[in-house]
């Protein structure tokens, strides 16, 4: 779990839209009403700015970037991730994508490309087939207000998570984080605990981890 994960001073979406109603177009627009105030850069061929963020054609036109959030079909995500990885300086990789291993062998080829390049690159892999909000890079509604006094939640499934949260927000119950690890190619829920397990600051961080594995 590297630092540009929890704390990317610059984020591109791969993928992002002005539909809002696409993961691609969600995620940019919950980045920015989040308050995210780092770097924030979107890739899509046919736009050159969406929601209001510049727009590159290509992953290979955009500045170095500390992390990458990728909405693009399955096949296209290994090449996007090399050239990230190689090009880019990304350290920091959450993939969206289904298609993965949880359909098929081929996606599962796909998958075990992905992690060999983030392993040969010493980079963070959230995912495939996730969500998550701890920059509310998430492409949920209603985004969780985050707060340092509220609980972890780190579930195995992104649905079961947007279920705990969604049903959460009308009950009250606030949230320091929420990770959603999705296939868990590379970091599953018990790396995510052992991680605040060894970083855990007992002035700031929450007592209270809620896991679903």
């Amino acid at each position: 779990i590297t630092s540009q994960l929890l704390h990317p001073a610059s984020i591109v979406v791969v993928g992002a839209s002005n539909n809002v109603h696409k993961p691609g177009g969600a995620i940019l627009k919950n980045l920015l009403s989040g308050g995210y105030t780092g770097e924030l850069r979107a890739v899509n061929p046919k736009e050159t700015e969406v929601q209001g963020v510049a727009a590159f054609a290509d992953v290979k036109d955009i500045p170095d970037t500390d992390l990458a959030i990728l909405a693009i079909p399955a096949a296209l995500c290994p090449d996007a991730v090399e050239m990230l990885a190689a090009e880019k300086q990304v350290k920091a990789f959450i993939i969206l994508s289904a298609g993965f291993g949880e359909e098929t062998h081929e996606g599962a080829v796909l998958e075990d490309r992905i992690l060999e390049t983030v392993n040969r690159y010493g980079a963070s892999l959230i995912g495939p087939n996730c969500m998550n909000s701890w920059h509310h890079s998430v492409f949920s509604q209603p985004i969780p207000q985050l707060h340092p006094q509220g609980v972890d939640l780190i579930s195995s499934s992104g649905a079961t998570a947007v279920f705990i949260f969604e049903s959460a927000v009308t009950k009250g119950l606030q949230f320091n984080s929420v990770w959603s690890v999705g296939n868990a190619k590379q970091i599953g829920v018990e790396d995510v605990l052992q991680y605040m397990d060894e970083h855990f600051n007992p002035e700031a961080d929450s007592r209270i981890k809620l896991l679903y594995i």
